[in-house]
């Protein structure tokens, strides 16, 4: 859960726990904008410049498989990162793509390995200190971002891990990181001029498709109810929306009090979203209904709702200017990128990799 494994795509992925705590704080990149190519999972070839395949002649995991400046990584380690990764897909992957998942998984692990040998070099030859403070406090927010069930020692030893080899981990996450920004902070921002012309060479980038943004509020069905209980449950909600629109109470504080969906924490906001991705009857109601219109109930399959849309646009193309600071952002974060990947090849082609 916790290892810190290098991409060839990122500066960092964090141990496991951080990482889910710090999603929310990255920079959000723009909507519609190209995602890198998914990799092929039944292709094996051409993965990465020099492609890395496990050894068949042993499983000893003491096994050298890499020497990177002299440094050792062992089948063992490889293996247990596998393992772990092999956990996250829980089980989705089709048994006939498994074997090829596993060799490219390998392949990908072994270099990111190569990666934070050379990447721990440089932190220590740069001599960059990280404070203990800042350590201290992202075991704090990682502890706060567990189930209450969950404390941060129990997950850590199901991970065969302790909580100094966890504070070990983030303070080299944050040391490379500060690395990362001082090879990144001459790169210059992404132009207005150089947005408009991404935006104007990828035009099928910018188009919007239909959408609304809305919230809700649920009363459940559940299956031992009887007609006699879903009636009151309705005529409940019914009374709810009534003080809704007598105003005597907002739509939001009814469905943080009454609300049976998990939504209820946000004042029954469900965020935007589009065509598809509600249940049908739910989305023929909330396309249908006017922005700032309390609707009539309805019933689904989870129960009754009422819905209040806030916002619908219709299916067009985003303009530039709406889009523009999100797409200086984009471009700038994917020149820091590269320059990353940049600096990485670089202390590969400095490095004395030895394979096995």
């Amino acid at each position: 859960m916790f290892n810190i494994l290098m991409s060839k795509r990122s500066m960092m992925v964090l141990p496991m726990a951080a990482a889910l705590l710090l999603a929310g704080c990255e920079d959000e990149e723009m909507a519609n904008v190209p995602e890198p190519a998914p990799v092929d999972l039944t292709q094996t070839e051409d993965l990465f410049s020099s492609p890395i395949k496990p050894n068949p002649l042993t499983t000893d995991p003491a096994a050298v498989v890499v020497r990177v400046n002299g440094e050792d990584i062992t089948l063992g380690e490889i293996n247990n990162m596998m393992a772990i990764a092999m956990q996250r897909f829980g089980g989705q992957i089709p048994p006939e793509q498994l074997q090829a998942v596993q060799v490219q998984m390998y392949a990908q692990i072994k270099d990111e390995l190569i990666n934070q040998k050379l990447l721990q070099a440089a932190v220590s030859a740069a001599n960059i200190q990280v404070d203990d403070a800042e350590v201290a406090k992202t075991i704090e927010e990682i502890r706060a971002s567990l189930p209450e069930d969950l404390t941060l020692e129990d997950a850590l030893e199901k991970e065969g891990q302790s909580l100094e080899m966890l504070q070990d981990k983030i303070r080299t996450d944050m040391a490379t990181r500060q690395l990362m920004e001082s090879k990144t902070a001459e790169v210059p921002e992404a132009t207005e001029a150089e947005a408009k012309e991404f935006y104007d060479s990828n035009p099928d980038k910018f188009e919007a498709p239909e959408n609304v943004t809305a919230s809700h509020i649920l009363l459940k069905i559940d299956e031992t109810d009887t007609d006699e209980t879903k009636a009151e449950k309705k005529a409940h909600l019914e009374e709810i929306r009534q003080s809704i629109l007598a105003e005597t109470i907002t739509f939001e504080d009814a469905a943080m009090a009454d609300s049976d969906c998990p939504s209820s924490a946000q004042g029954g906001s469900l965020g935007t979203f589009g065509k598809g991705r509600m249940v049908p009857e739910f989305e023929v109601a909330a396309f249908s209904q006017e922005p700032g219109e309390i609707g009539e109930i309805i019933e689904t399959q989870f129960g009754y709702h009422i819905i209040q849309v806030t916002d619908h646009q219709e299916e067009g193309t985003i303009d530039f200017e709406d889009t523009k600071d999100k797409l200086i952002d984009y471009l700038t974060s994917q020149k820091k990128q590269q320059a990353v990947q940049d600096y990485i090849a670089s202390l590969r082609d400095s490095a004395t990799i030895e394979e096995m």
